[in-house]
């Protein structure tokens, strides 16, 4: 047993923690503001309750890698008392089991979202649909591989000591590993690409479109988030320390989860945004009113367009995009969506 001066001459696990548990405090506020905004104009839906589930596992996670930590993980795995080190490793895959249903959980939940915004009766909806169960299975399987990369003993999973245990070569985790990494990283370009694609060609104005875009192209950045991740599974390789060598490998997983929970979020906050600069060009207005004595139709018009956009969704948005499309001889409105965007 290595000396308590060892044990503490190395330590990674202080940093992993301050990540994950801010990360997750970040998250829960951009969850509570989802469904603040959501709750406001009446249209909590089943994405939204996905997206608490993803939270409760980015939690419950944070929670298994403060034990994790507490048993040694960030330390030397020969400076970690053999038991501790054993609940270290165990912690660990927990935590990382949690991580993955939370990324998945968040991708899916904005996959019921995105599809809450195309045409009911179109073939893309079963594409959305497959993406779910592949979402579900490909990443469910993967905490399969790493429980039972043993067969059913699985305690050799966690003790390096059981080396007369014959288990499947790690090249099968890594080059599955990929194979996830790369699904997911093609489901977020999916996802942040196709909705643009297909209300582009609506009769919105150009800044409405780009404002659609951003909102829900966000997911790029969850797509970088991934493919980090999935360079660092090689260290499931070349680890000779299993306590040191794969903190890095499951602060990206936590990293990419929040981003998904976070990109997932922002397009909903809309109508929390159109009310805020509502209050303060309504404020502005009557700063100018006082000041000049009227309150011109110009700011007036505005104002009023504002207030309509309060109850809008983006899935409104492109609906009332899309009904626009269609040949009369004169349309005579406003657009309220050019107020903001």
């Amino acid at each position: 047993m290595a000396t308590s001066s060892a044990y503490d001459s190395y330590n990674s696990g202080t940093g992993l923690l301050i990540t994950l548990w801010t990360l997750s405090v970040v998250s829960a506020m951009f969850i509570g503001l989802r469904g603040l905004a959501k709750w406001k104009i009446g249209h909590l839906s089943s994405d939204d309750a996905v997206m608490v589930v993803a939270l409760v596992f980015f939690m419950v996670g944070s929670a298994t890698a403060t034990v994790a930590v507490d048993h040694g993980l960030g330390h030397r795995y020969t400076s970690i008392p053999h038991a501790r080190a054993v609940k270290a490793i165990i912690f660990y895959c927990v935590t990382g089991t949690m991580g993955i249903l939370c990324g998945t959980s968040g991708r899916v939940s904005f996959i019921l979202y995105v599809r809450r915004l195309l045409p009911r009766n179109s073939i893309i909806q079963h594409v959305f649909w497959a993406l779910v169960a592949g979402q579900i299975a490909i990443n469910v399987v993967s905490i399969f591989l790493m429980f039972f990369e043993c067969g059913g003993n699985v305690a050799a999973v966690f003790d390096a000591g059981l080396s007369q245990t014959k288990c499947m070569s790690r090249w099968i985790q890594i080059d599955y590993g990929y194979f996830q990494g790369c699904f997911n990283t093609a489901c977020d370009l999916f996802l942040a690409v196709y909705p643009t694609y297909t209300f582009w060609s609506l009769q919105l104005k150009l800044r409405v479109k780009i404002a659609l875009a951003c909102l829900l192209g966000l997911g790029l950045f969850a797509m970088i988030a991934s493919v980090v991740k999935t360079v660092l599974i090689t260290t499931i390789a070349r680890t000779s320390d299993p306590t040191v060598d794969q903190v890095t490998l499951l602060r990206w997983v936590y990293i990419e989860a929040a981003i998904v929970i976070i990109t997932a979020s922002i397009p909903c906050l809309r109508s929390l945004f159109v009310v805020a600069v509502a209050n303060l060009f309504n404020a502005s207005t009557k700063q100018k009113a006082a000041t000049y004595g009227l309150r011109s139709g110009r700011y007036s018009r505005h104002l009023d367009e504002m207030e309509m956009m309060y109850d809008e969704t983006p899935a409104q948005i492109l609906q009332r995009g899309g009904g626009i499309m269609k040949h009369v001889d004169v349309v005579v409105r406003e657009d309220p969506a050019s107020a903001i965007f």
